[in-house]
């Protein structure tokens, strides 16, 4: 790529990944949490990429920045697949970023975490399109910047796949707030929210739409045009998460623990259903040349769902909308937009919850929503240039209130890659081994072969 006037090299990338399974389709982690990127199933995989990306990250002491990227795909499992899987152009005003099209999140944790750290934010289906407005990153607050500071993000997509409700728009927006306990301690807060609005149903016709944008936004109940539902509870399909992470430093390791809470509703925002969410914690080994330099385990529970009495309607003379029961949250469904939180047939949360596809080729939620999961993942450096990791999880599936499985679901999915990444080779290699055994998927056996070059 030729040098721009500020210094700056954009980055490209090729790549080609050869992969075979034993069953009818891939294992679990060798297409999870990979930005939608498959999308056919088989029992052999040829994966082509190719991207672009110019960061903000080395002008950021300039007052006006841009980024731009993409990433092609293609793919080839008996039949072909080509997909812009990202495709964005930002413009930063001091720590202002204004962003339009389809952009992945930053990897974090090391890559090791089953959700990328969030349950209703990973890396499991292919970017939304639409635009956003964000700070860059964490900036300092007012007076009191040496301990405090804040981020948010303002963002609006429309979901142009195959789905129930034809052209939804998805909300999203969050506000983190860190304080600096102490020089090696720090303590991050933050809320999410996204609101599933507008669009076409089959059986309600058209939604409303920006005339009712602020109801969407802040959780009000719908006005004129609205459907029933959303006349008696809030407009759209509404929820959320409440995020905790806590920082700690020390000569040679460090440490962050990190908690989402998941919200459906009143009753989960008022933590009723608080033994529900995802707990993780991610060790660092500051010599990044070490046998072992990343360790990262988490725990999720979605069993609880605020009880198991519905809400329902009940009402009285004296309270006409009185709703009793505050249970039966059926994480990530809903009853209007049925494709649920998903974006071209792949759940946009964490990938423990896999979507039923209908014979219409169309996401219809998620059948097993009440489940617990273990997940251990581990990286290090062999020497030499070369590295190591694994995956392992265990899950078990309850189904959900209104359809309990008989006998959970019990399953066990697991990948080992390791690659050379070093100065005596112009590229990138990696390979590895995955396998799913179990009830809840096929039991099944796979490997994969890759290659990368970055200029």
């Amino acid at each position: 790529m030729a040098q721009t006037k500020d210094g700056f090299e954009p980055d490209f990338r090729l790549s080609q990944t050869t992969s075979v399974s034993s069953g009818e389709d891939l294992p679990f982690w060798m297409t999870s949490n990979q930005n939608g990127i498959y999308t056919l199933h088989n029992s052999s995989y040829m994966l082509f990429q190719a991207g672009l990306n110019r960061s903000l990250d080395r002008d950021t002491l300039k007052k006006w920045g841009y980024s731009y990227g993409a990433n092609m795909v293609y793919g080839f499992a008996g039949s072909s697949d080509f997909q812009p899987n990202e495709y964005w152009l930002g413009f930063r005003f001091h720590q202002l970023i204004l962003k339009a099209g389809a952009q992945s999140d930053p990897i974090i944790y090391s890559g090791l975490s089953s959700t990328n750290g969030n349950m209703y934010r990973s890396r499991n289906a292919r970017p939304v399109p639409g635009l956003s407005l964000s700070t860059n990153g964490y900036i300092p607050f007012l007076f009191a910047k040496k301990w405090f500071s804040w981020r948010f993000l303002y963002e609006e997509g429309i979901l142009k796949d195959k789905q129930y409700i034809t052209d939804a728009r998805l909300h999203h927006k969050n506000l983190h707030l860190r304080a600096a306990l102490s020089p090696s301690l720090s303590l991050s807060v933050g809320l999410e929210h996204y609101v599933f609005w507008g669009g076409v149903s089959p059986k309600y016709g058209q939604l409303p739409e920006w005339n009712q944008y602020l109801r969407y936004i802040t959780g009000f109940a719908g006005g004129a045009g609205a459907t029933l539902n959303d006349q008696m509870n809030a407009s759209g399909n509404q929820l959320g998460s409440y995020n905790l992470e806590l920082k700690k430093n020390w000569t040679n390791t460090s440490a962050t623990f990190y908690w989402n809470h998941p919200f459906e509703d009143r009753s989960g925002m008022e933590l009723d259903n608080l033994r529900d969410g995802l707990w993780g914690i991610h060790l660092i080994n500051k010599r990044r040349t070490a046998l072992l330099t990343d360790v990262v385990y988490e725990y999720m529970n979605t069993r609880n769902q605020s009880g198991s009495i519905p809400n329902h309607s009940d009402p009285t003379p004296e309270d006409p909308k009185r709703i009793t029961g505050r249970g039966w949250d059926n994480y990530f469904n809903h009853g209007i937009y049925k494709s649920s939180f998903t974006h071209y047939y792949r759940m946009m949360g964490t990938p423990l919850f896999v979507p039923t596809i209908g014979t219409a080729g169309i996401s219809e939620g998620f059948e097993s929503t009440r489940m617990w999961m273990h997940h251990l993942g581990i990286s290090g450096i062999l020497g030499g240039g070369f590295y190591w990791k694994s995956l392992t999880t265990w899950s078990r599936n309850f189904g959900n209130y209104q359809k309990v499985y008989a006998n959970p679901l019990d399953e066990f999915s697991f990948l080992a890659e390791s690659g050379y990444n070093g100065a005596k080779l112009p590229f990138i290699v990696k390979a590895g081994v995955a396998g799913d055994y179990g009830t809840r998927f096929e039991n099944r056996l796979g490997g994969y072969l890759g290659i990368e070059f970055n200029f």
